[in-house]
């Protein structure tokens, strides 16, 4: 058992600038698909890290230790190094990321302990400009994985990775994952990861953060409904397939995005969703939509109607979540103060601000 702090795969990034500084090595661990690989190319594309990846799981000793060969004139054997290790005189600044090493049969593992500990192997020692970083899964993930040895748990810093829904939506919507999944893990998040489903009913296939991704480009170039059952029943089981296409049910009779913002006020409310589902898949389609301050501000006027739906319907709470999504977006376009300072922006404002006046006098204005 990891007994670590579980951290998302969003929370990482700060945990590894500060190892890399120090050059300690790190060990990501936790179940497939859930990000591991991501984040340390993600860490090292925002810094112009170097990225050299061994799939450990893949390789003979030989390749991580190198091969010997007779030098005749010392009569000595020597090694002769990988070629993907940077030269030992590299002056650049990397990460060597040695992934599924807890997937590597035991002989590898053995050979990649010296350089996740002593930066080095043999006679080669990683330049100082580089760091190693470890993934692989856990032993209770079912991923036919060998027990680590003891002697790296005092050498390396353990991470035991975890998935948590909202970081992972937060993720989904700068990376153009599919309104409908996005809706289905905010109705669903128990689906965005199924290990935990896997460990109770021994399902091979089950959906991970990596295999939604997977859906979400299948739904952009397959429209057959038929063919998407099969397709997404192979990539996320037939669980969690049935699950989707309940929920996609609900939300397919959505509006054309461009009949809703064409639409004046008067016509907007009819026009929404009459279930949970609906409502977010509304909210998610409306956002990623909008691309101009035009479409902000109409989307501000569609999303001020939001608390006005059937009251069996968590509106206000669709309608907070509608606008954190505008704003994010609108915030990283650079103009968020361009539409902050708009009338239909200032509406919902005005209403959350009424909302909250209300909620302190009914308490009495604590």
């Amino acid at each position: 058992m990891l007994n670590t702090i579980p951290i998302t795969p969003g929370k990482l990034t700060d945990c590894l600038e500060t190892l890399y500084k120090l050059r300690y090595p790190a060990y990501l661990a936790g179940p497939p698909g859930i990000g591991k690989s991501a984040v340390v190319k993600q860490f090292a594309q925002e810094r112009g890290l170097r990225l050299i990846t061994l799939m450990l799981s893949q390789v003979e000793p030989s390749d991580v230790r190198g091969l010997p060969f007779l030098d005749r004139q010392t009569e000595r054997t020597r090694w002769l190094l990988p070629e993907f290790y940077p030269a030992p005189d590299d002056t650049s600044e990397g990460i060597l990321f040695l992934d599924e090493l807890a997937n590597a049969e035991p002989r590898v593992q053995v050979a990649a302990y010296q350089l996740l500990l002593d930066r080095k192997v043999g006679e080669y020692t990683l330049p100082p400009g580089w760091v190693c970083v470890a993934a692989g899964n856990r032993l209770e993930d079912n991923a036919n994985v060998y027990e680590l040895s003891s002697a790296l748990a005092d050498r390396l810093v353990f991470f035991n990775v975890t998935c948590e829904p909202r970081d992972w939506l937060s993720w989904a919507r700068e990376n153009d994952i599919a309104p409908e999944v996005l809706a289905f893990i905010q109705v669903k998040p128990d689906f965005l990861d199924g290990n935990q489903m896997q460990q109770n009913v021994d399902q091979v296939i089950v959906p991970t953060p990596r295999s939604w991704e997977r859906v979400s480009k299948i739904l952009h170039i397959e429209k057959n409904k038929e063919v998407r059952q099969y397709l997404l029943g192979g990539v996320i089981g037939e669980a969690a397939s049935i699950e989707f296409f309940h929920v996609l049910e609900e939300i397919k009779d959505l509006p054309p995005m461009e009949d809703l913002f064409r639409a004046d006020i008067a016509h907007i409310r009819h026009m929404f969703p009459q279930t949970v589902a609906g409502l977010y898949g509304l909210a998610y389609s409306a956002a990623a939509y909008c691309d101009s301050l035009e479409t902000y501000r109409k989307a501000c006027l569609i999303f001020n109607e939001f608390d006005q739906v059937d009251r069996k319907l968590p509106g206000a709470e669709i309608q907070t979540l509608a606008f954190e999504i505008l704003l994010e977006k609108v915030d990283k376009r650079g103009q968020l103060l361009d539409l902050v300072i708009t009338p239909e922006y200032r509406a919902y404002r005005n209403k959350a601000r009424e909302i909250v006046d209300l909620a302190k006098n009914l308490s009495g204005g604590a």
